[in-house]
């Protein structure tokens, strides 16, 4: 399989996590939607380390395959969320789904990075 195909895999199963986790915690968005937001974030740091370890454990962890599987993983997600988000009963439209979510995003590449960036203080990558 190539790199990028599997990149894009791990960004799948990093979104179908965090999707699946969301509807043990959904009844929260109406009574407590500040907790649940919390949550929600909760889930995507904790599997967004959890996806990067097992990426990472196959694929040399450095810098720029940590940047380039952070946005990639993001790129997934936005993708994935937008027609999710664009029709049915969550709709929203773009300026609203990015102030309320797809910003969000913006932490898989911090995570990976800082990763990376730890690990390599560490001696423990290249």
């Amino acid at each position: 399989m190539g790199a990028f195909v599997k990149s894009l895999l791990f960004g799948v199963v990093l979104w179908i996590t965090v999707f699946i986790s969301s509807f043990f915690i959904f009844p929260l968005k109406a009574s407590n939607p500040p907790f649940f937001e919390t949550l929600i974030s909760i889930f995507l740091v904790l599997f967004t380390v959890i996806v990067s370890s097992l990426y990472f454990s196959k694929t040399e962890l450095n810098i720029k395959n940590a940047l380039s599987a952070g946005i990639t993983w993001m790129l997934v997600n936005i993708i994935i969320d937008l027609p999710l988000f664009s029709f049915g009963p969550m709709k929203k439209d773009l300026a609203d789904y990015f102030t309320d979510i797809g910003l969000t995003y913006l932490i898989i590449p911090v995570i990976t990075t800082g990763i990376a960036t730890v690990s390599l203080r560490s001696g423990k990558s290249k």
